[in-house]
């Protein structure tokens, strides 16, 4: 009887002391290589990462400006949870025969890249253009392209969309 008593009141202050301490928690990129061939390496206190086909060479960063070349990209920035930068977005008319249009509505001023890629891979159309918040239609000819499925990404301030596209 007496050890239950002790176990009653030990727990809820045990309990209590657990609840008061903080949660900490850290986000860390890992610098990786992807590649078929490959490595990464210490010397001294220099990191080398390379890839078969790339030439070893520096990153630069100062400040909040990061320079890398190449397919190496050691840390990819940060987006904001949930955050997209377009809403109602539409891809019309698909199949289409002569121009498709991409319509949406844009929530701040960003820059947009359209691409239409073929199903072997092949960029077969790019347009970069700057817009202001607002509504956007993009309006791009198709009837010079082959009958087949494409891929369209759109890129919107490193926010990545893709929608299949039947060109007829």
């Amino acid at each position: 009887m007496h050890m239950k008593f002790i176990y009653y009141l030990l727990l809820p202050a045990l309990l209590t002391g657990l609840c008061q301490q903080k949660a900490q928690a850290q986000l860390v990129l890992q610098r990786q290589v992807t590649a078929s061939i490959g490595g990464s390496g210490l010397a001294g206190n220099i990191l080398i990462q390379y890839t078969v086909g790339e030439p070893v060479i520096t990153t630069f960063s100062a400040g909040t400006t990061l320079l890398a070349q190449g397919f190496h990209q050691p840390e990819l920035p940060p987006l904001d949870p949930g955050a997209d930068p377009i809403k109602n977005y539409i891809l019309f008319p698909n199949p289409a025969a002569t121009t498709v249009k991409v319509q949406f509505e844009l929530l701040t001023a960003s820059g947009v890249l359209f691409r239409l890629i073929n199903s072997a891979g092949q960029q077969m159309y790019q347009q970069f253009q700057q817009y202001g918040p607002g509504q956007v239609i993009i309006a791009v000819p198709v009837n010079r392209f082959a009958a087949g499925v494409y891929t369209v990404m759109l890129n919107i301030n490193g926010k990545v969309f893709f929608e299949k596209l039947i060109i007829q």
